[in-house]
This record gives C-alpha cells, structure tokens and sequence, in this order.
C-alpha cells in the first residue's frame, strides 16, 4: 500500500450528523507519507500529533471532521494489527481512571450485562467486573490476546459491527476514547443503542473541540491527531445521542490520573515556551514516576439513557 496521498487509501465523506456536504477548513496539516500505514499512529500511547490532515466544520450542524480521510478498511486494518507495549507502563493510572469512569456510570446502572467497545487490555473491564458481568471487544489482536490472558476476560478481537448480539442484551455500553476513531459514530451509536435494554446507560468518553484549551492552543491541541477522525463538542455528541432514541443524563468534563512523566509526554509537541518550562521543573523536582490527577477540561465523559 502506498501512504495516504495515494488516492485509493482516502475518500470524501459528508457530515455525519447531518448528511451535509457544506464545511468550512479549520486546520490543514497534510498527513506524512506513511503515517497511517505506522502502526504508531493508532496507539493508545502515541506521540504522532501533527499531519493530522484538513479538518473541517460542518456548516450547518457544527460537527469537526477529517476529510477526506483514510478509508474505513485502512482504520480496521491498522487498528487490528497495533501493537502498544507502552501503554502497559501506566497500569495502575488506567485502573484508578477506570474507576473514575464506573463512579459516573453506577450513577445510572449499578449492576448488570456491561459491554465495552475498545476494551483494549481489559483494565476497565477488570474494575468493572466486580459489579457488573462483562464482556468486551477489542479490534487489536494484541490487545485483546493481552485481556483474555491477563485478566482471564471475555474480549473478542471484533468491531461493534462484526458481533453478533442479541438486540437489547445489555444494561450498559462503555466507549472509553472510542468514538472519535470510529469511521461511522452516527451508526455505532445507533448499534450500540439497538444492544441496551429499555433504561439501558451508554457511557461515551471523547476530547471536546470546543474546550477552552482546544481553542486556546488551535492546530497544537494534543487532540488534533491522524487516528482521531472526528472531533466532538457537547452539542454535537448530542446530535447523535438523541437522534439513536437516548436521553443524554449527564456531560461533563473528565480528569485522569497519570504519572507527571505520562503528562510531560503529551506535552512534546506543544509550543516549546510551555513543554519547555514543564519539564525543567518535573525533572528538577524529580517527580517523573509520582502520579497527578489532572483535569485539563477538554476530555468529556457522557451518559446517555435508551427511553
């Protein structure tokens, strides 16, 4: 295969949301060549935050895209074979964050059959567990492999399109960092929807492009990257929500807990006046391995109910 300025790996695609073809560029920052065929690029971990390529707005909903974009097969493709040893070194942040997560869904469902999409190497579904009965699916064989073996979990190296699932068999569906990766949100919402019973939580965790930080920082934004195919506001995840028959409970921002080391990371392609600074004075308190609960105010976390 050749990078992405070949053009049989992009297509054009309309809004989402709303079927419009009316948008407006807001970023340009063409893909490398490659940078998709890198397994790199669709890793948790990743550092690959610029050539994210043309984003655009959709004129009449407000939705934020990528387009044109790599084509659907080419995301499963790389997502099913991505390999990210790295996102092992932060075990128990991802646990503790998995908890903060299971805090805002036990709000709404405490007990049950939970589905998680993206589950990754199964520490969500490992928390989870203790109250609910879980199931998960994970595109990476790696990752997945990683689930079953480790945490002894039932994760399937499938998509939310490939399962087989009896409509409404779970009382809840976790997308944790997901849905802005999905080349079709509108149809995994509705999907996920189809699966959860009457009452039924969807839990969706996504950056939001409307955050203060987003707007501040513009083309450096940590959430601008080549895996992220869509970019998400309040509004716009709800848009999607209502449209698949789900009353949306609950939007808020969400913080997570990492090492001070993990945050000087994200911070690598930032302006060098602010990544600079902040690594003189975490390697100069020699604090790289102490963990900080963080809410940067620009990750949203949302519960959604099926009437």
């Amino acid at each position: 295969m050749n990078g992405p300025s070949d053009a049989s790996a992009m297509e054009t695609v309309s809004c989402n949301a709303c079927g419009s073809e009316n948008v407006r560029v807001l970023f340009h920052r063409p893909y490398r060549e490659e940078i998709l065929a890198d397994g790199e690029s669709f890793a948790a971990t990743t550092d690959q935050f610029q050539g994210f390529g043309r984003i655009v707005r959709c004129v009449g909903c407000g939705l934020v895209f990528t387009n044109p974009r790599p084509r659907e097969a080419l995301l499963l493709k790389g997502y099913g074979e991505c390999v990210d040893e790295t996102y092992l070194d932060e075990s128990s942040s991802r646990s503790i964050n998995a908890h903060l997560s299971l805090r805002t869904i036990r709000r709404f469902k405490r007990s049950g059959r939970l589905l998680e999409v993206g589950a990754s190497t199964g520490y969500f579904l490992n928390a989870a567990r203790v109250d609910f009965e879980v199931e998960g699916l994970e595109p990476s064989a790696w990752a997945s492999k990683i689930a079953r073996d480790r945490f002894r979990l039932d994760v399937h190296p499938e998509t939310l399109e490939t399962a087989r699932y009896e409509p409404e068999s779970f009382d809840a569906v976790a997308m944790v960092d997901v849905i802005e990766h999905l080349a079709d949100p509108k149809r995994a919402i509705e999907r996920a929807a189809r699966l959860l019973k009457p009452g039924g939580v969807l839990y969706l965790m996504t950056p939001s492009i409307t955050s203060l930080s987003a707007r501040l920082l513009g083309s450096y934004w940590w959430g601008l990257r080549p895996a992220h195919i869509y970019y998400f506001s309040p509004e716009t995840i709800a848009l999607l929500l209502e449209s698949a028959g789900l009353e949306i409970k609950l939007t808020r921002s969400f913080g997570r807990i990492f090492t001070y080391g993990y945050w000087l990371s994200r911070l690598k392609h930032y302006p060098r006046a602010v990544s600079g600074a902040v690594a003189l004075a975490v390697r100069a308190l020699d604090i790289e391995d102490k963990l900080l609960y963080l809410d940067t105010r620009d990750s949203m976390e949302v519960c959604a109910v099926k009437r």
